[in-house]
Parts: C-alpha cells; structure tokens; sequence
C-alpha cells in the first residue's frame, strides 16, 4: 500500500527518504503517480519538451524523460494520458498575496487558487493582524493546515503600518515576530511598508529584519516610487523585493539596484502593462522579475483566475509564454529560497499543471506534492473538518459613539466663501494617489462639493479602541455620481472608510455598516440598496466560495446605480487611508501626506468671510 504523504512544504532529506527516493528513481519502489505523453515547458532550459513521461513517488519526481513507463508503474499507481493537453507546467507560485482581500477563509480562498493551477502561495496577513493581532495570524496558519495548497506566510513586520500616531489599531512586537519566525509555514518578513523608519534606521523594524535574516528568510518590500535617495538605504538595509512599481524607470532603477521586481497585476492596480516593457521593448534579463496578484478580489478569481489571469494579461502584451511561466515559477521560488519547486526535474516536489491551452493558461489538471487535487477543472480533493474562528473574532466593531451628520463634513475657517482645497485624486487602475488643489465653496461654515466635475466627500471613523475619532476630507475621480458607500475594509488598519454626495447618506451608510457587524454597505436615496456581510474581523466571510462570489456579483451590480463606472471601486476606497503609498491618505487623524508622515490641513486658502 502506498502512504499517503503529510502536506509536504519542504523537501526532506533523511536517510530513510533519500533511500526511498533513489529507490523509485531507479524503479525499484513503483510511482503513485505517472503523467504520460507531456509537451513540458522546461523552465530551465526555457523550452518545450515534447511527449515526455514524468513519474512521481510519494509527492516527489524522480524520473522525467523518454523512459519505460512499465518499469515505474505498479499495481497502484495512477496513470494519465496528457496527450490531449497542450501543455503541462509547473505549479505557479505567487509570492505576495493579502488573502483577505478576496473576502474569502483561507481554506475557500485555497480552492480558488489550486482550480486556476496555483499550488504554492506566499500570503502577508497584515490586513487580520491588524485587526486581531498575532491571534489572527496564527488562526490563518492553523486553518491553511487543511488545505493542499501549499501556503508559506510573511510575518508581517509593520502592524500598526507605521510609527506616527495615526492608523493604529492591534501591534505586532518584535516578541511576536521572533516567536511567529519558528512556524514551520513562515517564510519571511512581509512587506517593509515603514520605509520612514527604516531610512531612520529605527531600531524595531530594523530588529525585526535582523531576526528574519538571522533565520535565513526573505525581507519582501514595499517601496512606491521612493527618490533613489531613499530607496538605497532600504535596499541596503535588507529588503529584498518589491511589487509597487507602477513605472518603467521606477522598476528599471529597483533592478539596477539589485531588488526584485514582482510585477503586480490585481483586482484594482494593473501594473503588468506599463512593466511588461521590460521585457517586449528592452529585452532585458528576466530572472530578478516575477508577477504577483497582491490583492485579488473574488469575482475576479472565480470569472478570471488567479496567477494564470495574469499570465493571460502578459502573454496578450507580447510577452513570451515560456518566460511568462518561468517568470511565475522558477524565477519566484529561487527568490523565496525554495529550491524543491519552479521546475519539473528530478527530486523536486511534484507540482504540475496540465493546461488544455498553453497561451490562455486554461487549467485542466492540478497535482500538488504528487496528488491529484483538480480535474479537468473542478476541486476533487476530500477536505477534512471545517476550521472554525473563535468567537471574538466575529465582534470587531467598536465606534465609541453616536455618531451625527456633522461628522461627515468638513469645517471651514469662514462662513461663506471659498476655499483653495488640496483634494485625493484617485488614480484609476494605480494604487498611488495625487494630489490637486481645487477651489471649493464654502455655504453656511462647511465646505461644498462643487456642482460640476467628480468630487464625493471620504471619512474614516476608528471603530477598533472606541475612540470615536472621525477624519473626513474631498476626494475625486471615483466617479460616484450619487449615494454613498460604506466598508470596514480600510488598508492597512481596516477602520471604517466611507465615500458619498452627502454626509446624510454617509452618516445611513455608515450606521447600517455597524448593524450588520463589517462588511460592505450601499446607500441610494436614502435607503440601503445592498449589502455584503463580513462578519470575520470585518473582512472576510464565513461562506463558501461560491456563495460570497455570487453575494459580491449582486452588490457590484447594484453599486452601479451609483454611477462609477471606476474598475474594482471597493478596492479603490479601501487604499484610500493607507498613510504608506503616495502621495495624500486620509485617516481618523485627518489627511496625511505620506512622504513627510505628517497630518495636514487641507484647506491652503480661503476667501470670503
């Protein structure tokens, strides 16, 4: 009888195994599993190997050629005929991803991922971690145990996201860094979003670096459009990758400078075509680059796919599928440390996916660490029992007070007048901001929307320590016409963040927000349209994947009566109080300019009286 293997998320090299490994590479121990006639893209090489057999033992290949298929096959060993398939790759590896933001469980998000052909996930909790604390990230490790998706974790290394006093919600110590650094499934550090501190050389998050390193894992980065100046001493100081670029010159000088460059392509910021030039015009070497989703959400999974949507996007720009399928393989696990995957080679572990179309990246057959856990393209493996969330992780909400329509807007030095106002300017399919100065009205003491072009008012409320703390300032170009809408998931710290016409409909959406325990809300005329419940921390579900899929679908089609047409508006709104990514945020403090880490005041000018 063949043992059915324990999730493998390493290589291991003990006696007994290497011998048992040496053993079925000679055929002496039969194959659990055979793949025959295979056109294997060869990501060493960097070509395609045509009608080939490969022969896996207990989640490991050991034989990949022109051999005899009789001498590893047993009584036992399962045997398929690729030969209708176009192509067959290894497992895809993406090496930063924030779970949360598909609303989906660990355990719904996983199936998602395998049913599209990614086997190995990197995910950075920070959006839980902020939320729950440690408690949150070992809950997500605990849960990713159930799956067969092979799930590495970033500890992440800046909750609250930065040192200033604003956006704080749970912390992450250097205690709790060091002690989360022991799990098995921790990979590394997660993003570096505290570059200020790191160019200050603080000593916590310069000790948290320390401790990843000294334990011989990756520091991944987060460095938007960072001046050279400030970018060398973040290198220099140990962080390894980044996927913010959004600029040809801005990744170029990331290369130059020796970090990697993970080309992002999510739900909302779609960098793949400005960065994919790297590769269709300049030609340069690709083995620093990868692709990464970052955040994802589930409509977008389950329409698009998961690392192969991506793969689609780049190969449609010109770039060639081969080195599309190393760039989101080998090229990621040499950077993450994980020799045993990125390649279909001997004593490597067996995952691979069968692709009905190798350009289109449609997925047919998934196999991770040798077994079947998807054919032709629905989710086979047998899950065990269902993880479940304590019970304080459902109670999340604590606004600590009324609140009143006065909240929502925003105060004026003058009665009547106008005011030259620095505004957000949100940057379609980019997750950096601008920043604009527009002349406002002022009527009665509060500033005014102006009746022509696209300006909504947008307010964080704190709502984890119940200090009723509100900031509320313009925002443009999300192309919300009327209405409000309303959510508790508000990068990175996941306050309350809410955008509308009117601070009537943002005070309702806001209210019908707290009823329901997090989530998504939509205001329309004074009533709630649509909403989608989140009761898990306020930003995941507690449902099948399925059921959010089709909850969001109806949400999304509902918002449109608001009359954005903006691509991913949830994801949109929810960066909109990120104080780390360029150039203006707003927080519960009030606007931040990120660059100098300092609340403003918006308002530069006024006249009138």
């Amino acid at each position: 009888m063949f043992m059915k293997p324990r999730k493998l998320l390493r290589r291991s090299f003990t006696i007994e195994t290497l011998k048992n490994l040496v053993k079925a590479a000679k055929g002496e121990l039969k194959s659990t599993l055979i793949l025959r006639n295979a056109n294997l893209v060869d990501v060493v090489l960097g070509d395609i190997r045509e009608k080939v057999n490969i022969a896996v033992w207990n989640g490991y290949v050991v034989r990949v050629g022109y051999f005899d298929v009789d001498r590893y096959r047993g009584d036992e060993t399962l045997v398929m005929d690729v030969s209708d398939a176009e192509a067959v790759v290894p497992g895809f590896i993406d090496p930063h991803v924030h779970i949360e933001s598909s609303l989906l469980k660990v355990s719904e998000f996983s199936k998602l991922a395998l049913i599209n052909g990614t086997t190995t996930v990197v995910a950075d909790p920070h959006e839980i971690a902020n939320v729950l604390g440690v408690e949150g990230v070992k809950a997500f490790i605990e849960e990713s145990r159930q799956t067969p998706l092979r799930l590495f974790f970033y500890v992440p290394s800046c909750v609250p996201p930065t040192k200033l006093e604003f956006g704080k919600a749970a912390t992450l110590t250097v205690d709790d860094v060091r002690e989360l650094m022991k799990y098995e499934e921790v990979i590394g550090l997660g993003e570096v979003m505290d570059f200020i501190s790191v160019i200050n050389a603080d000593d916590e998050i310069l000790e948290k670096i320390s401790i990843a390193k000294a334990a011989g894992k990756v520091v991944d980065g987060h460095a938007p459009q960072l001046p050279e100046e400030m970018l060398i001493p973040y290198i220099v100081a140990g962080v390894e990758a980044d996927h913010e670029s959004v600029y040809l010159e801005e990744a170029l000088n990331k290369l130059r400078n020796g970090m990697r460059v993970l080309m992002r392509e999510g739900s909302a910021w779609r960098d793949v075509e400005e960065l994919s030039k790297i590769l269709t015009y300049m030609r340069i070497n690709t083995r620093y680059l990868s692709f990464a989703s970052d955040d994802l959400e589930v409509t977008d999974m389950v329409e698009n796919g998961h690392m192969n949507r991506i793969l689609r996007r780049a190969v449609s720009l010109g770039v060639d599928p081969i080195t599309a399928v190393q760039m989101a393989t080998l090229n990621t696990a040499e950077y993450l440390g994980l020799k045993e995957l990125g390649a279909v080679t001997p004593g490597r572990l067996a995952d691979l996916v069968v692709l009905k179309s190798f350009r289109m990246f449609h997925v047919k057959d998934v196999v991770v660490s040798g077994e079947l856990v998807v054919k032709d393209g629905s989710y086979v493996f047998k899950d065990g029992v269902k993880y479940e969330y304590p019970e304080k992780f459902f109670k999340s909400l604590k606004v600590g007070k009324v609140l009143s329509v006065n909240d929502f807007k925003v105060k004026a030095p003058i009665k009547e007048g106008y005011v030259n106002y620095l505004v957000i300017k949100a940057v379609p399919g980019k997750a950096v901001t601008k920043s604009e100065v527009v002349k406002l009205p002022v009527r009665d003491g509060w500033v005014s929307l102006p009746t022509e072009g696209d300006y909504a008012y947008v307010a964080v409320i704190e709502r984890h320590k119940g200090s009723g703390e509100v900031g509320v300032t313009v925002v443009k170009g999300l192309g919300l016409l009327r209405g409000a809408l309303a959510q508790t998931i508000a990068h990175d710290v996941h306050n309350i963040v809410v955008v509308g016409k009117t601070a009537e409909e943002m005070l309702l959406a806001v209210n019908e927000l707290i009823r329901v325990g997090g989530g998504m809300v939509a205001v329309l005329n004074g009533v709630s349209i649509a909403s989608v419940e989140l009761p898990i921390a306020g930003l995941i579900s507690n449902e099948p994947y399925d059921q959010v899929y089709a909850k969001v679908k109806k949400f999304s089609e509902s918002v449109k009566a608001l009359g954005t047409s903006f691509h991913s508006i949830f994801m949109t709104i929810s960066l909109l109080s990120l104080p780390v990514i360029p150039e203006l945020r707003i927080t519960e403090k009030g606007v931040v300019d990120v660059l100098s880490g300092k609340v403003i005041n918006p308002i530069l000018s006024f006249e009138g009286s």
